[in-house]
């Protein structure tokens, strides 16, 4: 059986909930409903074995601008406490949204998820509300196109832009605790996830490779000084309380001379870093991936003068 990359694009008419919400939890329980299969998916994942699910919360296109849908609050965490100085914000679902699937087809298909969202529509309780869901468009797409011409403008324009378009919570990778979150939005935390998925699934995971992947990305990657004006920590409201979570985007520039380097060993760089920016773009970046968190959009930069 041959695996491979999707990533699922749905468009939905939604009405009917008004108050606190992440809405990747939505998203979560509408595609339960349409596809019960997809609920072992959405199960922890046990000892080394990477989530192959990523979903996000619902998107909201309002002209130009694309607004990611969820609760949050302006909050400070002291001696382990959390303090919000102001209530959440409120969701109020009553229009037309969209939002991405991301799996790695094995013993789910892409298609059949596709065959089950089509014409999907339902009244269903959530959250002791009556919610109606339409399914509106569908789009399918090969995450590999669009990742390896990414990866060739990347490396022409010399600079990377990952935007974070829903919540990230990171996980340093060469710490030993599972738990072990980081709020340093380096090349190596973020994309330590996508190539910790993309080596288990072509053979499985030797540390050593996986460190040298991990130092490749540290040392091809230069965060630029804006690193912190453009991503911050926002608390979000997902179950009951506000958790942190970095959104907005970070820019890279590529060190040439390690790119030469790489050249010079017969690495097709631009075959490598487009494989692993598909693994980002279908299955997202740090951890909750298949609960809406993580979603990420790669772009390259310009140029520095």
């Amino acid at each position: 059986m041959t695996s491979s990359l999707a990533l699922i694009r749905v468009g939905v008419g939604v009405r009917g909930f008004y108050g606190y919400l992440y809405t990747g939890r939505f998203v979560k329980t509408l595609l339960i409903r349409a596809h019960p299969q997809l609920e072992d998916w959405f199960k922890p994942s046990k000892g080394p074995v990477p989530k192959l699910i990523h979903i996000t919360p619902l998107y909201k296109s309002r002209g130009d601008k694309v607004e990611c849908i969820y609760s949050y609050a302006n909050c400070k965490s002291s001696r382990r406490l959390i303090k919000c100085v102001e209530p959440p914000t409120i969701i109020e679902l009553n229009g037309d949204y969209y939002f991405y699937i991301g799996l790695y087809e094995s013993d789910i298909k892409g298609i059949d998820i596709v065959s089950k969202l089509l014409n999907y529509v339902e009244c269903f309780e959530f959250i002791k509300q009556r919610v109606c869901v339409e399914t509106e468009s569908i789009e399918v797409v090969n995450p590999l196109i669009p990742a390896g011409d990414i990866a060739r403008r990347v490396i022409d324009s010399k600079g990377v832009k990952v935007v974070f378009s829903s919540p990230v919570l990171l996980r340093d990778p060469l710490k030993t605790r599972r738990r072990q979150k980081t709020f340093i939005p380096s090349p190596m935390n973020v994309f330590a996830v996508p190539i910790y998925t993309k080596l288990y699934l072509a053979g499985g995971i030797k540390k050593g490779v996986y460190r040298r992947e991990l130092l490749r990305v540290h040392r091809l990657f230069n965060e630029t000084y804006t690193v912190f004006k453009t991503a911050r920590v926002k608390w979000i409201y997902y179950t009951d309380k506000p958790i942190p979570a970095l959104v907005g985007y970070v820019n890279y520039r590529l060190d040439i001379d390690y790119l030469k380097h790489l050249e010079e060993q017969g690495i097709n760089v631009e075959d490598w870093l487009g494989n692993i920016m598909a693994y980002a773009i279908t299955l997202g970046v740090g951890t909750g991936r298949a609960t809406g968190f993580g979603h990420v959009e790669i772009k390259p930069i310009q140029p520095a003068t």
